[in-house]
């Protein structure tokens, strides 16, 4: 599939719906087997299969709480990764957030990623806060979303039990709010209005 299919578009990826071939036919499901990849999260823990894969797939596009996407590179048109919003409360106006990146990508798909669906989230799904949590060796990821008006609210008092050793996880969260006070300073681009000024922002705020 193309750009063309694109439902939200930033500078270097572009989000779009899954299709079965992306499982079927590609290094999906290899992701949640590599240990690379599944190292800092709650994957990894039994082998998966296509077959299981693309079930949980078709599931997830299912559910009324859940909007899954894949992230696409830009150009090559590449699935490098999944990202989605997860337990959509739109009684209290919230929903998790969770995102894969399993193939090599450039330092911003990460945040672009998250600020494209945020902003799919306040702006059309009209959510007010959309949250997670991620482990604790990932905590320059969480300061990099900063960029997006993230905050880091706490950490889970060993979480994560991995490798022989307990682990925290680092809770961040992000309020519409924030979010758009953000946008509107940046024109009405999250992402600012190149990538290099986005490039920018990310790495003084991981250093921060």
């Amino acid at each position: 599939m193309s750009a063309d299919e694109a439902f939200l578009t930033g500078h270097s990826i572009y989000l779009r719906r899954p299709v079965e071939s992306d499982v079927t036919e590609g290094n999906w499901h290899r992701w949640y087997n590599d240990y690379s990849v599944t190292r800092f999260n709650t994957h990894g823990v039994f082998p998966i299969s296509r077959e299981q894969e693309l079930e949980f797939v078709r599931a997830a596009m299912g559910r009324a709480n859940t909007l899954l996407l894949v992230v696409c590179e830009k150009g090559s048109d590449r699935l490098i990764g999944n990202i989605a919003l997860q337990n959509i409360d739109l009684i209290n106006r919230k929903a998790n957030i969770g995102l894969t990146l399993g193939e090599e990508a450039g330092l911003s798909a990460g945040v672009e990623a998250f600020g494209l669906l945020c902003d799919h989230a306040f702006s059309r799904l009209n959510l007010n806060r959309v949250h997670d949590g991620t482990h604790e060796r990932l905590e320059g990821f969480a300061k990099m979303i900063r960029v997006l008006g993230f905050q880091i609210e706490g950490r889970g008092r060993q979480d994560y039990i991995r490798d022989g050793r307990a682990w925290d996880q680092i809770l961040f969260g992000c309020l519409a709010d924030d979010f758009r006070k953000l946008k509107d300073e940046r024109d009405g681009s999250i992402l600012f209005d190149t990538p290099e000024a986005l490039l920018k922002a990310i790495v003084a705020a991981a250093r921060g």
